[in-house]
């Protein structure tokens, strides 16, 4: 099985760059940190299905709590990330 060192090299365009570096900034974190987090989450969404969540709603004829979704989202994120 291959191993690997945790480093990857990645190009991405100046304007995105100059956003990261701003959002890590403002943030107290680094580019890296955010990069990892934006992987986490996609890892993350891929088996988060929040049609599941806002139909129940729905049928139940209530409104879609932005704020629970938004923590449900984290969670499954936080899920990721202790699995990895």
């Amino acid at each position: 099985m291959r191993t690997y060192s945790g480093k990857i090299l990645i190009r991405v365009p100046s304007e995105i760059h100059k956003e990261l570096a701003r959002e890590a900034f403002e943030s107290g974190r680094s580019i890296n940190q955010l990069c990892t987090e934006a992987i986490l989450a996609r890892e993350a969404l891929k088996t988060y299905d929040p049609w599941k969540s806002i139909e129940k709603l729905w049928a139940k004829g209530g409104a879609v709590d932005a704020a629970k979704l938004t923590a449900d989202i984290r969670a499954a994120i936080s899920e990721r990330r202790r699995v990895h």
